[in-house]
């Protein structure tokens, strides 16, 4: 499983939020996002899902270059993402089976039975830990080979982000598979993560193995990035 951003240049009006940016990631199945609200998070994982365009450079998601080749290689899930609010979650559900052929609709309904969300409830009723689950039960139900996960973690209870932290760790061990999650809650994905992007000025620092730096330094992910971001 391969991540490649080539030297890429992202804008907004005259607001520069990448210049130049580079790096690369071979085998991590599970890499963390961190930086400072408004540092650019969002922005870089909705361009490594080709749902955002840039100005210069390549971003590469195994083989695929081109964005609608990385868009059919990578499912995208946000905070703020949504469905229809009047679908009940097993429309929603069975929408999803008629867009994308391969679609696990019964991992899906399976997954929404295990983590206690109502299918027949509609998207305005469910409350912000059930949206959370169910629109992460259904990027990881497309089958894609990468998942881009944006501050899900966030304002949820434990049990709900254990049923998250579960469903993570099911992804990962279908082999063949990754996560790249941009998260400030470090504590709840410690023990999943094993590679780390930290986003600086409008570049980036890359951690490619968290275990040999937790082991060189005795520090948990919470310390990596006091540390990283006082350097």
């Amino acid at each position: 499983m391969r991540v490649e951003v080539k030297n890429v240049h992202k804008k907004y009006g005259r607001k520069q939020v990448f210049n130049d940016l580079s790096f690369r990631f071979d085998h991590n199945h599970f890499i963390v996002l961190i930086g400072a609200n408004g540092s650019g998070k969002s922005t870089l994982l909705k361009m490594c899902a080709g749902l955002a365009p840039f100005s210069k450079g390549s971003i590469q998601l195994n083989d695929q270059k081109e964005r609608i080749g990385r868009a059919q290689q990578a499912s995208y899930v946000a905070e703020q993402a949504g469905f229809p609010i009047y679908q009940s979650a097993e429309v929603i559900i069975d929408q999803q089976k008629k867009l994308y052929s391969d679609f696990n609709k019964d991992q899906a309904l399976r997954y929404c039975e295990d983590m206690n969300v109502p299918i027949q409830t509609n998207w305005a009723s469910l409350s912000t830990g059930q949206r959370h689950l169910l629109s992460l039960i259904i990027a990881i139900s497309t089958q894609k080979p990468f998942l881009f996960i944006d501050e899900l973690l966030a304002n949820l209870d434990t049990t709900k982000k254990e049923a998250m932290q579960q469903i993570l760790t099911d992804f990962l061990l279908e082999g063949g598979r990754t996560i790249v999650m941009a998260t400030h809650a470090y504590e709840d994905v410690e023990m999943l993560a094993d590679g780390a992007i930290f986003i600086e000025g409008n570049g980036v620092r890359t951690i490619p193995d968290l275990e040999a730096w937790r082991t060189e330094h005795s520090a948990s992910l919470r310390d990596l990035f006091a540390r990283v971001g006082r350097e």
